[in-house]
């Protein structure tokens, strides 16, 4: 009995546990770019293109991407 008890208390305690401990949160930035040569030099440093939109008459702009440490 006490064997079982004792069973139960730390099955409950460890799926409290598990249940109150905080997830990981990936933090991103965003930048928005005109020219070609800098998402060249972006991507080099980690960033990555997320979406480009095409506007008649005009550059693209290139949507960024990267990681927050």
């Amino acid at each position: 009995m006490k064997k079982s008890i004792a069973l139960i208390f730390s099955a409950s305690t460890l799926f409290l546990a598990g249940c109150c401990t905080t997830h990981h949160v990936t933090k991103l930035e965003y930048k928005e770019v005109l020219s070609l040569d800098d998402v060249n030099a972006l991507a080099k440093i980690g960033w990555s293109v997320v979406s480009v939109m095409h506007s008649s008459g005009s550059s693209d702009t290139y949507l960024m991407k990267h990681q927050v440490q």
